[in-house]
């Protein structure tokens, strides 16, 4: 059995889906199982090259490219092979009056966010998108991938027909790394972090009304793509007030030890599939306040995180926020509990892999 990957996941970066795709193709070949990545390499002349990254990016041709290559890969052969879709809609429309009878198609669901937001918390080409390609290709898979409970749930209730294909197949949870935390120089302030690319429903805005309204006693860092304009007035005036610092897509290693340097994990986005930076902050020993109502609810541990509704004030986050401090509560031993009982990406490799063979 021959197992293709599109390369959306791969090839772009820093987003959920990219650390889902890096870190499953890690475990899946130290376990062993060999995947081939669809569109990883580009034609080598510039013209057809500049067309080819051109085409890449449109949610309606990129998943065809990759499936052309994908049957030139898989021609003549008589073993089964696997066409796997690593996020929502990224499974080809179209592939002729019929598809091969040796193709199994798999694919990907982290969240339908595009579908579930009112107009202007997402692009306009996004919802059409989504509208429009994901019925086909739901219909098209063999199997789905839901990362959550919430997204299972989510997809039947959209699309009921497909519910029998559906497996839950969560992200897996880091390794346990807490550790003592350097000394804040500043004791009177909290420090608090949030990662999260630069799209509405992320709500930076409340963010940054978090750390206003906390008037001094919040020290916030965010990790993200970049600030709209809309928010750098507010950004702007934080960082001169020494209570915001940004940071931008940075590596692997420097957001570990961002996590280790702060105190409370804060999610303020409505909507999340999994969300893989909180899960990412409890295995290094940081508690997280978030917004109630998504797969987030089955990433936070209960006994040390806290969720407000989408509705709270700024005012009540920094509540909470005082009340999570990880460095007045003795909640160490709670998180690490929590990351333990969880899969890692190994285990959900092994899932994946049972998946695939059951095919």
């Amino acid at each position: 059995m021959k197992i293709f990957w599109d390369s959306y996941g791969i090839i772009r970066g820093p987003s959920g889906i990219f650390v889902h795709a890096q870190e499953l193709h890690r475990a899946l070949s130290e376990s062993g199982m060999m995947v081939s990545i669809l569109g990883s390499v580009p034609p080598s002349n510039p013209l057809r090259n500049a067309i080819y990254q051109f085409a890449k990016k449109s949610k309606v041709l990129g998943p065809q490219l990759n499936y052309l290559e994908f049957r030139r890969a898989t021609a003549g052969a008589d073993q089964t092979a696997i066409f796997h879709g690593l996020s929502n809609i990224n499974l080809p429309a179209w592939t002729g009056f019929s598809s091969p009878t040796n193709v199994r198609f798999v694919l990907t669901v982290h969240d339908l966010i595009p579908l579930l937001l009112e107009r202007g918390a997402v692009s306009h080409a996004s919802r059409i998108q989504m509208k429009r390609l994901l019925p086909r290709v739901l219909e098209r898979a063999n199997a789905i991938i839901a990362v959550s409970g919430w997204t299972k749930k989510t997809l039947v209730d959209h699309y009921p027909d497909c519910a029998e294909k559906i497996t839950v197949i969560p992200n897996g949870f880091p390794a346990w790394e807490f550790f003592s935390r350097p000394a804040n120089p500043q004791s009177s302030q909290i420090r608090v972090l949030m990662v999260g690319r630069n799209e509405k429903y992320k709500r930076h805005d409340l963010f940054f009304k978090i750390l206003l309204a906390a008037n001094g006693s919040l020290r916030g860092t965010l990790v993200t793509t970049g600030i709209s304009a809309a928010d750098k007035g507010a950004a702007d005036l934080l960082a001169a007030k020494n209570w915001l610092k940004i940071v931008k897509d940075p590596s692997k290693e420097t957001l570990k030890g961002i996590y280790q340097a702060n105190d409370v994990y804060v999610q303020t986005s409505v909507l999340e599939g999994f969300c893989l930076p909180a899960a990412e902050a409890q295995a290094s020993g940081i508690p997280v306040v978030f917004t109630k109502g998504s797969g987030i609810d089955e990433v936070v541990c209960p006994r040390t995180g806290m969720g407000l509704e989408a509705t709270a004030t700024a005012e009540a986050w920094v509540d909470a926020i005082h009340k999570t401090d990880a460095r007045f509560l003795g909640l160490g031993l709670a998180l690490h509990e929590w990351v333990l009982s969880h899969p890692t990406w190994n285990d959900s490799a092994i899932q994946l892999k049972n998946l695939y063979n059951s095919l």
